[in-house]
């Protein structure tokens, strides 16, 4: 498998983070306060997204920031093992942040600034809010598609051409949300069949190169013409397209595609609880969310008051399928079991 530029290393905001933080806010000079103490970040979103949005935070309140760029799956298995290391999880779809709860590991707060979102965006209970949203694209490589005489893939059925064998990246379920989003939207597809969802991974699987850590490293090797379709994001999709891969092009499947509220939630046995509210709190405001546009993340803000950057993919033309944030939390188990022993078993997994 190839290798990722995140996981386990944990960034603390720097003079160069510091400087890129200015640009980003406009910030003016003075110090952080040093009593303001300090909040740690779990991150499921894009590394120079963490890096940028902590950055600007600790601008702003003076409070020591720092983060790990982890997968949702990822961030799920650290808090097993080790409760209190993160105080707030920022990233990652909302049914995540169900399961996280589900354990035990979420502190409910309903942040003062969750009443200025549209209602999709909140968790009726208090777990989560929503801070961003993007859809499942498919990410071609233009050229790739034009050796095998292929046009871009526009439904499902598309990915299973034989002319894609070893051509298609996705992300592995187990460590990439993107992944898991990928088998329940098959699932929703089918009414709720996760035979059916199984069944066409196991037909798919011949055509997938690499289940790949990262939901972003199937866009990369999309661009570096490792692979012509890659199942991603659409806002990674603009991200590798902006980076300089100008050969990707973004599609979506007709018949419907799974989506993304990326949650915020303050964690149990936070050490510095009161920090990790001011966080969430903060990440909610349009003036947080305006940054997006400049870091640039490709993520559609889900303030409403917030600015949309002129190339975030548009999220009221996606035809999305129906989303049951519950039913996801609780097949996502179960389904990744079943995954992982009928489909990435198979000698054709890397």
């Amino acid at each position: 498998m190839m290798s990722v530029r995140y996981g386990a290393k944990r960034v603390i905001a720097s003079s160069m983070v510091f400087s890129v933080l200015c640009a980003l806010a406009a910030c003016g000079g003075g110090s952080a306060n040093s009593q303001a103490g300090s909040v740690s970040v779990a991150c499921s979103q894009q590394e120079d997204f963490c890096q940028a949005m902590t950055a600007a935070f600790q601008k702003e309140t003076g409070i020591k920031t720092t983060y790990v760029r982890l997968g949702a799956g990822e961030v799920l298995a650290r808090l097993e093992t080790a409760s209190g290391e993160f105080d707030v999880w920022a990233g990652g779809q909302a049914e995540n942040h169900l399961l996280a709860d589900d354990k035990g590991w979420v502190e409910k707060y309903v942040s003062p600034n969750a009443s200025d979102l549209p209602d999709e965006y909140n968790d009726d209970n208090g777990i989560w809010s929503g801070f961003y949203t993007d859809s499942i694209a498919f990410c071609s490589a233009a050229s790739e598609l034009e050796k095998k005489g292929l046009e871009a893939p526009t439904s499902w059925e598309d990915l299973l051409d034989p002319a894609l064998k070893g051509s298609v990246a996705m992300p592995h379920p187990a460590t990439a949300g993107v992944g898991y989003m990928a088998m329940y939207a098959l699932a929703a597809l089918n009414n709720g069949d996760e035979d059916a969802a199984i069944s066409y991974f196991k037909q798919l699987n011949a055509n997938v190169m690499q289940y790949s850590k990262s939901a972003a490293t199937g866009t990369e090797q999309a661009g570096r013409g490792e692979v012509a379709v890659a199942i991603a994001l659409d806002s990674d999709c603009q991200k590798a397209i902006a980076a300089g891969y100008s050969d990707l092009k973004t599609t979506y499947p007709k018949e419907g595609t799974g989506y993304e509220v990326g949650a915020i939630s303050v964690l149990k046995d936070a050490k510095n609880a009161d920090n990790a509210k001011k966080f969430m709190d903060w990440i909610l405001t349009a003036d947080a969310q305006n940054l997006y546009a400049d870091v640039p993340s490709y993520a559609a803000p889900t303030n409403p008051k917030a600015t949309v950057g002129a190339d975030v993919p548009r999220q009221d033309i996606v035809k999305k399928v129906a989303w049951d944030t519950r039913k996801a939390a609780d097949g996502r188990e179960a389904f990744i079991a079943a995954f992982e022993s009928d489909v990435a078993s198979a000698d054709s997994a890397q």
